[in-house]
């Protein structure tokens, strides 16, 4: 009778101490971990889950500064996931469906934000799910770009705009690169005699007066180059007129070259062979910039038509948003 009286006393003072451990965890988690039953914000009775409305406050911080006014985060972040509700909002109503690729694309995104920022997504806790759903939403707007403004849509925008904003912003060239400087063994970039850059130039001359010859190929030449110790590679490339890969002051140079004559051209550091070529409407190098065009000529006017797309009441949960406010508050500052 004693022994079991007294495994009941343990029995007691071990599920006190359990009810103990558990109910103190609670306290000290419950600025960093909202209940699962909390929900922050609500648009037009639809809850929207707690990591989706952290991601837009964090998007908030981030653009406004982590010391901005409490209630301008609030109103940021709330305006950020109701444009985020109304795109998927508007996309099912349209029946917009994302293909494979699009899928594949979102995915690729969302894999290499989780690279670089995973560890702290984790930390307040927006998953890689969360990420999906944000990026699924952003691909969701660039199709309805194309459903009303591509070809077909309810407000097409014509080829011949299309082609023309292609043309006058874009160039398809091909280039071989060449360098006027150097890295020395202690990692320093130095930058090559005069003689040594004159030497280039001359060979890079040569080099394009036997392409426009027929005489070498672009690929022939930069092998040649190569050969003779200059670092040269061909590729070939769609840039935009507000690209920043190359230097300041090359697209308007390819541009104003012939079509189709190799010509050199310098900067302070590099010199090009360059050879401008002419891409049509049916061209791939046209139709993989359709998307981008769009944006361009009415990307504004897609985002209008996503937010007068339908009026939404939101209500913020003070409590909650106040947990999620002070976790990000605290990461940002650590």
């Amino acid at each position: 009778m004693k022994k079991t009286v007294l495994n009941n006393f343990k029995r007691y003072i071990s599920l006190i101490l359990i009810v103990s451990v558990v109910a103190s965890s609670g306290i000290f988690s419950s600025c960093s971990r909202l209940s699962s039953d909390t929900v922050a914000l609500t648009l037009n009775n639809v809850k929207i889950s707690n990591d989706v409305f952290t991601y837009f406050l964090d998007c908030a911080m981030n653009e406004l500064g982590i010391n901005a006014d409490e209630n301008s985060l609030y109103s940021k972040a709330v305006h950020l996931t109701e444009i985020y509700f109304k795109t998927n909002s508007l996309a099912h109503k349209r029946g917009i469906k994302l293909s494979t690729a699009e899928k594949a694309s979102v995915s690729e995104k969302v894999n290499a934000y989780w690279g670089i920022y995973g560890e702290y997504y984790s930390t307040i806790g927006v998953s890689k799910e969360t990420l999906t759903k944000i990026f699924t939403a952003e691909s969701y707007r660039n199709q309805l770009l194309v459903h009303y403004y591509g070809e077909g849509g309810e407000e097409e925008i014509g080829v011949a705009t299309m082609y023309a904003y292609f043309k006058m912003n874009y160039i398809v060239f091909q280039a071989i690169n060449g360098y006027f400087t150097y890295m020395d063994d202690a990692g320093i970039t130095r930058r090559l005699t005069e003689n040594e850059i004159e030497e280039i130039i001359l060979k890079f001359q040569n080099m394009a007066s036997l392409i426009n010859a027929k005489e070498k190929t672009m690929e022939e030449a930069a092998d040649f180059l190569a050969a003779s110790g200059y670092s040269s590679s061909v590729v070939t490339l769609v840039l935009g007129k507000n690209d920043t890969s190359y230097p300041a002051g090359f697209f308007d140079k390819v541009k104003s070259t012939k079509s189709r004559v190799a010509t050199v051209i310098g900067t302070g550091e590099y010199i090009f062979i360059v050879l401008r070529g002419d891409a049509g409407v049916n061209s791939e190098y046209y139709l993989e910039k359709k998307e981008e065009i769009l944006t361009a000529l009415v990307g504004d006017k897609i985002d209008v038509k996503i937010e007068n797309s339908i009026s939404v009441e939101s209500s913020l949960d003070e409590a909650s948003k106040q947990s999620i406010y002070l976790l990000l508050k605290q990461q940002k500052a650590e």
